[in-house]
C-alpha cells in the first residue's frame, strides 16, 4: 500500500508535463490548415477572376469579384498570347496572428476567347 501511494502523483505530473506539447501540435496543425484555407480561397478566386476577364464579361462584374475578396489582398492581370493571368496576394494570418511579410501569391490563367 505504501507502494501506491507513492505513485499517485505520478499521472498528474507527466500531464503537467505533456500538455503544453500536445498543446502546440494542435495549434500548428489548425495553424497549417488554416493557411490551406487561405490559398483554397486564393485559388478559386483567382481562377474565377481570370475566366470572368477572359470571356470579357463586363469590368463590373470584374470589380465585384475583386472586392469581395477585401483590402487584404493585392490583385494583379497580366495578358500575353491570348493567355489572362490573375495573380492575388495576400499576408498570411493565422488566429489573429500578424505574420508581417510572409505571404500567400496565387497566380491563375485562361485562354481568353476568340483566341
Amino acid at each position: 500500500m505504501a507502494a501506491a501511494k507513492k505513485d499517485s502523483g505520478s499521472v498528474t505530473a507527466e500531464l503537467v508535463l505533456t500538455l503544453p506539447a500536445v498543446l502546440l501540435i494542435v495549434g500548428l496543425a489548425l495553424g497549417a490548415m488554416s493557411i490551406q484555407l487561405q490559398r483554397m480561397e486564393l485559388v478559386s478566386a483567382a481562377s474565377t477572376i481570370a475566366r470572368a476577364i477572359a470571356r470579357d464579361e463586363p469590368i463590373e462584374i470584374v470589380d465585384e469579384l475583386v472586392s469581395n475578396l477585401g483590402e487584404q489582398v493585392g490583385f494583379e492581370i497580366q495578358e500575353e498570347l491570348g493567355v489572362v493571368c490573375v495573380i492575388l496576394r495576400s499576408e498570411i494570418g493565422i488566429l489573429s496572428i500578424d505574420l508581417t511579410g510572409l505571404e500567400l501569391i496565387e497566380s491563375q490563367c485562361a485562354k481568353a476567347q476568340g483566341q
